[in-house]
């Protein structure tokens, strides 16, 4: 099982990186989205200070890449599938 953490605002860019992510992912992926308007504390927790910013939490090690994920073949090697 893949694990992930997508952190999000309300605009055009995160918005285009969850569309371009659940294109490439499949029910061996489990994603947790964060809205850090709403949540801002799991976002400064984890020292996250770009959005959006994907984040691996496993299969460790944790890994993390920033932007719209519009590389659907880079995407799938950032998650190993």
């Amino acid at each position: 099982m893949i694990q992930l953490r997508l952190y999000v605002t309300c605009d055009s860019l995160s918005e285009r990186a969850l569309e371009n992510l659940r294109g490439v992912i499949d029910d061996r992926v489990e994603l947790e989205v964060v809205n850090v308007l709403e949540s801002p504390w799991i976002a400064r927790e984890n020292g996250v200070i770009a959005i959006p910013t994907l984040e691996r939490l496993s299969p460790g090690p944790r890994r993390r890449v920033i932007g719209d994920l519009s590389d659907a073949g880079e995407l799938r090697r950032f998650l190993g599938i």
